[in-house]
């Protein structure tokens, strides 16, 4: 009687007690590390919309395997850990008429072309030509 009870009752508990745990296909976390206040929008999805205050950050899940959004102000930028399923927002670079690009992460290099190297430098995308961060490192050419 015992061996039947744990054979069949246990499996159909576990079964019933864990049924809901993938339910939930998104969990994401939004984080604002921008100066702005940022609504957060659906794009086609069925969601409600939130404002992030600076500094702050919301999870939300969705029966969906992704999140569709639109961000109020527009002039930030986000970059996505896929990781971690967050989202942070930073700010665009203030003065977008040097060589800044948009916000990246510290150590990033790219190339740009045959002629130009991008470098990040204090959260920003700067931008050098390559013959310049050659003779810099002690090559004589590019």
């Amino acid at each position: 009687m015992r061996f039947w009870f744990w054979c069949v009752i246990l499996p159909i508990f576990a079964t019933v007690a864990c049924s809901d745990l993938n339910d939930v296909l998104y969990r994401g976390t939004f984080v604002n590390k921008s100066s702005l206040v940022l609504t957060i929008s659906p794009n086609g999805q069925d969601w409600e919309p939130f404002t992030l205050p600076p500094g702050a950050k919301k999870t939300i899940e969705l029966e969906t395997a992704h999140v569709y959004f639109i961000v109020e102000p527009s002039r930030v930028v986000w970059l996505f850990d896929e990781e971690t399923s967050t989202i942070t927002f930073y700010d665009r670079d203030p003065d977008p008429d040097d060589d800044t690009l948009y916000y990246c992460i510290e150590g990033a290099t790219a190339c740009d072309g045959f002629t130009a190297i991008n470098y990040c430098d204090g959260g920003f995308w700067k931008q050098r030509l390559c013959t310049d961060a050659c003779h810099d490192l002690g090559y004589p050419t590019a």
